[in-house]
């Protein structure tokens, strides 16, 4: 009865420090069964992505569920109020794997595909580090075929609208300048969050200043 008590008091603790965007304190117990979560509409609301998928995972553990894919991962923090810079689902999922996998000192892939904390496999490898991106890659991936194809605005046409800004800017900066620069073309979702993440991630042109916070959105600067 003492350990039941006991494990009480810590799921109490725990509570409080979710509630406080804080890493749980004993993410460690077991509680005797597969307890369904409870995520609040504001549980990951202004939280760093990073933060917000470490307390989600950290939640698991602690009601006894471990990993999980980067779809549960995804729809859990997007339910606890993360704001994604995107409203497209797999542009979304693919900023989750992105950072799980950016960020392995935190996260650790299972052969299965989950993902839990690095910290839960004191004896896991280390992953390989990842491919040099081919030289001579200059443009971003290419836009799905769509019917309005012959009138959408391109990756490369995003791409010149975003090196002639100065100084610090957001996605929704980007929007307002191809909306002006090309009015008559239409601007497929996902669009300028897919260059973005290319040219910060793959081409290193850009930087992420500060990361999204609550309703404000993500800042970039050139390198």
């Amino acid at each position: 009865m003492k350990e039941d008590e006991a494990a009480k008091l810590k799921k109490l603790v725990n509570e409080l420090c979710s509630e406080g965007g804080l890493p749980l304190r004993y993410a460690d117990i077991t509680i005797l069964g597969d307890e369904p979560l409870r995520i609040r509409g504001d549980q990951f609301y202004g939280l760093a992505i990073t933060t917000a998928i470490r307390n989600y995972l950290e939640m698991r553990k602690a009601a006894n569920q471990g990993p999980a894919t980067v779809s549960e991962i995804y729809e859990a923090i997007k339910s606890g109020g993360y704001k994604f810079e995107t409203e497209n689902e797999e542009n979304a999922k693919t900023t989750v794997r992105n950072n799980l996998r950016k960020s392995s000192s935190i996260f650790h892939r299972l052969p299965n595909g989950d993902f839990g904390l690095l910290i839960w496999y004191p004896n896991a490898k280390p992953p390989k580090p990842e491919e040099p991106q081919a030289a001579g890659t200059e443009e971003p991936p290419a836009l799905p075929p769509t019917p309005e194809k012959k009138n959408n605005v391109t990756h490369g046409e995003i791409k010149e609208v975003i090196s002639g800004i100065n100084g610090n800017f957001q996605a929704s900066d980007v929007e307002k300048l191809v909306r002006q620069r090309f009015p008559s073309k239409v601007l497929p979702a996902g669009a300028i969050s897919t260059v973005l993440y290319w040219l910060k991630n793959t081409k290193r042109s850009l930087k992420m200043v500060s990361e999204r916070q609550g309703a404000k959105g993500a800042v970039y600067s050139k390198v």
